[in-house]
């Protein structure tokens, strides 16, 4: 499980790397609408929900329906 940040919340190198993803990767489904935007803390750093850890492993699934 990634090192919550703060009052329930990951930080998005640690929710990468929990599920073997880049943070890039990362961003880049934000990016796409794939998984909500997170809110930033006062460093502007993102912190991600449970809900987006559910969001991203939806991803995940969907992604290796596909490839099956």
């Amino acid at each position: 499980m990634p090192l919550k940040a703060n009052k329930g919340f990951y930080l998005a190198q640690s929710v990468a790397d929990k599920f073997g993803i880049s943070k890039k990767t990362l961003l880049g489904w934000e990016k796409d609408g794939k998984i909500s935007k997170p809110p930033k803390d006062w460093r502007g750093w993102r912190m991600y929900s449970e809900s987006h850890i559910e969001q991203i492993r939806r991803v995940i699934e969907d992604k290796r329906r596909k490839l099956s």
